[in-house]
């Protein structure tokens, strides 16, 4: 039984931190989510945060308004008071994005592979990434490129073979058209369940400079077909 959501709280956030303590786990549970930002550091150590590298982090958060993307951050305090670990509380609400709506619409790049663009109705868009595989909807053996433009924005490729390299230019150039609040200018690299990132700027021709992992170097060095 999902509990109706009890609306904006009214007082200070601090204070909502504290009343969550009381509320019990099955109350609560649909309304966790998980949220991307930057570098956690001044948040703490005790929030409820898996890092992803030292510029982007994904944290687990009560949504806190049913009307907007607004959540406040779970500690180690939460998982303790409702008798859930921290993976407990991770796929609750990744199960709870599942449900969440969002759009999606493809971009032709010329390449064998498109860009699609996902942008998020029930909550925030670019959290997605989370569950790529789930909105991939494909298999994806070589991974994916991942950029997030936007809180409410990601925009993602599938890698299938050499041809699909000039897509990169192009996934960099969708993302300065929708970069109104970059989460990360990194270009994400999503295969076998795991995120890497890349760091980017734009390259003098008008494309982009990748700065490679060695294991994405090594994918499209030897591993992708031709």
């Amino acid at each position: 039984m999902n509990f109706p959501h009890p609306g904006p709280y009214p007082g200070p956030q601090g204070n909502l931190h504290e009343e969550l303590l009381r509320v019990p786990y099955e109350t609560a549970a649909p309304w966790l989510r998980v949220i991307l930002a930057g570098d956690p550091t001044p948040l703490g150590t005790d929030k409820l945060a898996y890092s992803i590298n030292p510029l982007l982090t994904a944290l687990l958060v009560y949504r806190t308004n049913p009307n907007d993307y607004s959540g406040a951050v779970l500690d180690k305090r939460h998982a303790q008071a409702w008798g859930r670990s921290k993976q407990d509380l991770w796929f609750a609400a990744l199960g709870n994005m599942a449900r969440d709506r969002y759009q999606e619409h493809v971009l032709p790049s010329g390449a064998d592979t498109d860009v699609h663009v996902v942008q998020g109705v029930d909550w925030a868009g670019s959290a997605h990434v989370m569950r790529l595989p789930d909105v991939m909807r494909r298999p994806a053996p070589h991974g994916a490129l991942v950029m997030l433009p936007d809180p409410n924005v990601m925009v993602y490729t599938v890698l299938y073979s050499r041809r699909s390299l000039p897509v990169i230019p192009f996934l960099y150039t969708v993302f300065r058209q929708y970069a109104a609040a970059p989460v990360t200018d990194q270009m994400l690299w999503w295969h076998d369940g795991r995120v890497h990132g890349m760091s980017t700027r734009p390259a003098p021709d008008g494309g982009v400079q990748l700065r490679q992992s060695p294991e994405f170097s090594d994918l499209i060095e030897r591993r992708l077909p031709a």
